[in-house]
C-alpha cells in the first residue's frame, strides 16, 4: 500500500497555494503560460543533451525508482542526468513528469543518498507541485519576460514583484512536502538531513566533521530572525531567489521534528487515521478547483478582502499576527477527474483551445 499524498503534503503548502491564487497578475500569468507552454519541448531538450537513465543506460540508479514510485503510488519518471557542476536535481513536465539529475550532484553527495534525493522528486510528483513548480521557476529565473507581450498590462518590473514572492514562498513550502515524502520512502530523517547538509556546502570530500545537532540549532536562531518581522522576509526573498538549495537548514529542522511525529509513524506503519475525514475531502475538492474561477469570484467583489498568507503584500497597513514561516494545514488531493475539471474550467474560460483540452483529456486517460 502506498503512502497517500493528502497526510503528508505539510501544512504550509496548501496555505501558499491558496495565497499565490490571490495575488493580482496570477490569472493573466497562467493564461499566458498556458499559450506557450509545451511539455513535449522540455522532453526534445533532454533527449538531445542528457543521458537518458534507463534499464540499460546506468541501470543502478533507473533501479532505486521502482521501489520509490511504487511507495508514493506514482508512475515510474523519464529519469536523466544533466552535465552541470552545480550538485541539483529537479521536476518538470506536466501530464509526464521527468527527473533530471547533473553530475554535480554525484560529486557532492555520497552514493547513498541518491535514493533520498529521487525520493524527494518523486514527492513533487505525488503531491502535484509538477506544473505550478514549472511556471514558478521560469518566473524566478527572470525568463518570463517572454510572457510580457501576452499579458494586457504587462509582467514586467515591479508589477511581477508580488507574484514573484508569492511564487517563491509557495515553491519553498512545497519543499517540505516532497521531504516528507522522502523521509517516509526511507523510514526515517537521517538522510534526508544530511542531503541538505551536504547540498548547504558541506561537501563529500571536505575533511572534516559536521553535526547535525549544529545544525539544527542554526536553523531555530534563523527561524527566530525572521518570523517575526516582514521586511527580513522581504530580505530573504531578493537574497535567495535565485539560489538552486536554500533553506536547508530550516528543511532539516523540520525533517528532524517531522519523524518524531505520531502523524509519521502512523503513516509509515500503516495506521493512520485521518479525523474528520468526510471534511478533509470536501476541503481537497475545494482546493482542486480551477485557479481562475476562484479569481474571477473574487474580481466579482471589489470590496472584499481575503485573508491569507500574503496580505502583506497587498500593501495592507496592519500584519497579520500569525504570520509565521510554516503553517499547518490540511491536507490535499488531486485526482485524474480533478485534473480533468481543471483543464475544462480552463476552455472554459476559452484560456486554452478545444483541441488542447481534448489532447490534455486523452494523455490524463492514457487513450
Amino acid at each position: 500500500m502506498s503512502f497517500d499524498a493528502r497526510y503528508y503534503t505539510h501544512d504550509s503548502d496548501k496555505i501558499a497555494m491558496k495565497g499565490l491564487k490571490t495575488i493580482p497578475g496570477f490569472h493573466q500569468f497562467i493564461k499566458a503560460f498556458m499559450k506557450i507552454w509545451s511539455e513535449r519541448q522540455y522532453r526534445i531538450s533532454n533527449m538531445s543533451s542528457c543521458v537518458k537513465i534507463s534499464e540499460k543506460q546506468m541501470p543502478k540508479y533507473y533501479n532505486m525508482l521502482p521501489p520509490i514510485c511504487e511507495k508514493l503510488g506514482i508512475d515510474i519518471p523519464e529519469l536523466y542526468l544533466e552535465l552541470n557542476v552545480q550538485p541539483n536535481s529537479y521536476t518538470s513536465g506536466d501530464t509526464k513528469p521527468f527527473i533530471v539529475i547533473t553530475s554535480g550532484l554525484f560529486e557532492t553527495l555520497p552514493e547513498e543518498l541518491i535514493p533520498t534525493v529521487l525520493a524527494h522528486e518523486c514527492g513533487h510528483i505525488a503531491c502535484h507541485h509538477v506544473l505550478y513548480s514549472t511556471m514558478g521557476s521560469i518566473l524566478l529565473s527572470g525568463a518570463s519576460t517572454a510572457l510580457t507581450d501576452l499579458i494586457p498590462f504587462g509582467l514586467g518590473g515591479i508589477a511581477s514583484i508580488p507574484l514573484e514572492i508569492a511564487f517563491f514562498y509557495w515553491m519553498r513550502c512545497s519543499e517540505l512536502s516532497a521531504d516528507r515524502a522522502a523521509v517516509l520512502c526511507d523510514g526515517n530523517s537521517d538522510k534526508m538531513s544530511e542531503v541538505c547538509m551536504r547540498l548547504a556546502g558541506f561537501d563529500k570530500d571536505i575533511p572534516a566533521v559536521a553535526y547535525k545537532e549544529n545544525f539544527i540549532e542554526q536553523a531555530k536562531e534563523y527561524r527566530d530572525m525572521v518570523s517575526n518581522s516582514k521586511w527580513d522576509k522581504t530580505l530573504e526573498f531578493f537574497a535567495l531567489r535565485y539560489k538552486e538549495h536554500p533553506f536547508m537548514s530550516v528543511r532539516t529542522l523540520e525533517c528532524e521534528e517531522w519523524a518524531k511525529s505520531e502523524k509519521f509513524i502512523g503513516i509509515l506503519n500503516g495506521t493512520y487515521v485521518p479525523e474528520n475525514h468526510s471534511e478533509q475531502m470536501e476541503e481537497s475538492e475545494e482546493i482542486s478547483d480551477n485557479t481562475e474561477k476562484e479569481l474571477q469570484a473574487d474580481e466579482m467583489q471589489p470590496g472584499k478582502k481575503e485573508k491569507g498568507k500574503f496580505d502583506f503584500l497587498k500593501f495592507k497597513k496592519k500584519p497579520r499576527e500569525d504570520d509565521t514561516i510554516f503553517e499547518e494545514r490540511p491536507e490535499i488531493s488531486i485526482s485524474v477527474p480533478d485534473e480533468i475539471r481543471k483543464y475544462k474550467e480552463l476552455l472554459d474560460e476559452e484560456i486554452i483551445t478545444q483541441e488542447e483540452f481534448d489532447a490534455k483529456k486523452k494523455q490524463l486517460l492514457n487513450l
